[in-house]
């Protein structure tokens, strides 16, 4: 169901125009699993990453880490339109990382809205986020990154069968070795890049049109977009972090 293509979802995606992203025959949604830092900066700098026109960041974002926020923008408005999954993986519940109690209970309320937005796109309330269910048994091996949180996220992901692990930490994107079911390990940047080059655009691109391939006649142009209640609970937040 997770990968499975939707109405509600709206326009997904073919391995053939995205082949370093999606596994062999898919046609359907891209499946991103978050990183502990990238539900810090949904939370962080929530509105201002919805608002293309407000991206001057205060604090300490600038160069290289501006650059991912503005590219983490980009993707959240594709996510408007297009059938990308946002989840989040059991261990993000735990890997605060010392967190204070009340970043902790932050990012739990991050988790859930992301689940809720999760529903919407599936079609189907009755069927479990990743999130919300038991941590899955490992389904492959990762090799070059040190045992601790950052593994058993990269693990999880690939686990529930993410397509992509969204990440700005720079160990887990030089370092990871993955074997087992393809997942690949991209910065917002890198992502952005790639789906720029298939020409991926909120109404169109990144499909194949080929025989069998559900988005041939796909009359749909929209998404169920009740999705959007669950992210902008999460970007309301950011005035109060």
């Amino acid at each position: 169901m997770l990968h499975k293509a939707s109405t509600a979802g709206g326009l997904g995606f073919c391995h053939p125009a995205l082949p370093g992203l999606l596994p062999s025959g898919h046609h359907g949604p891209l499946v991103v699993a978050l990183d502990s830092n990238i539900l810090i900066d949904l939370q962080q700098h929530g509105s201002e990453l919805l608002d293309e026109g407000s991206l001057t960041f205060e604090g300490d974002a600038t160069g290289g880490y501006l650059a991912e926020l503005a590219a983490l923008a980009d993707l959240l408005n594709l996510w408007l339109l297009r059938d990308i999954r946002f989840v989040v993986t059991p261990a993000s519940k735990t890997d605060a990382k010392k967190a204070a109690e009340r970043m902790v209970a932050k990012r739990q309320r991050a988790i859930d809205a992301l689940a809720n937005s999760l529903a919407f796109q599936l079609g189907d309330w009755g069927m479990l986020a990743p999130s919300e269910r038991p941590a899955p048994v490992p389904i492959g091996d990762e090799t070059g990154l040190p045992p601790g949180p950052d593994r058993d996220l990269v693990l999880e992901a690939q686990a529930v069968g993410a397509h992509v692990f969204l990440t700005r930490d720079e160990e887990v994107l030089s370092k990871t070795v993955l074997t087992g079911p393809f997942m690949a390990v991209r910065s917002p940047s890198a992502l952005m890049a790639e789906l720029s080059s298939a020409d991926v655009q909120p109404f169109f691109g990144g499909t194949c049109g080929g025989a069998g391939c559900p988005y041939e006649d796909w009359a749909c142009l929209a998404p169920d977009l009740g999705k959007l209640d669950g992210l902008l609970s999460i970007l309301d937040e950011s005035g109060s972090m």
